[in-house]
């Protein structure tokens, strides 16, 4: 399911994503954040360990949330967020923001893909 586009609006508002920010959602799925944050001028970077948001079905998927609003793809990392430092840590210091809506429920639990 993705994020109500009002919270969407405000949780990038409250990371203070504008133009030329840079902005970070380590749980991706469908993208509904970044998409907020794109549109307020930020470039952004996601990432998520479920590949099924990513690839879509039908045609569809995360890049097409963008295109619908004709707003700059993000960049998209499949990865575990709970080996955040050995996949950024070099990154400390390059995202403005980071926001997200983080897993819960039974959904959390990673899945063998």
């Amino acid at each position: 399911t993705s994020m109500d586009n009002e919270l969407s609006l405000v949780m990038a508002n409250m990371v203070l994503a504008s133009k030329g920010t840079v902005v970070f959602d380590p749980f991706v799925g469908t993208g509904s954040i970044l998409v907020a944050a794109a549109q307020f001028g930020s470039l952004c970077y996601g990432s998520d360990i479920d590949p099924r948001p990513l690839h879509g079905k039908n045609n569809k998927n995360i890049f097409s949330n963008f295109d619908q609003y004709d707003l700059p793809h993000p960049e998209i990392i499949r990865c575990d967020n709970s080996l955040f430092f050995r996949h950024f840590r070099l990154c400390s210091e390059f995202f403005d923001g980071i926001v997200c809506d983080p897993p819960y429920g039974i959904r959390a639990g990673a899945k063998k893909t």
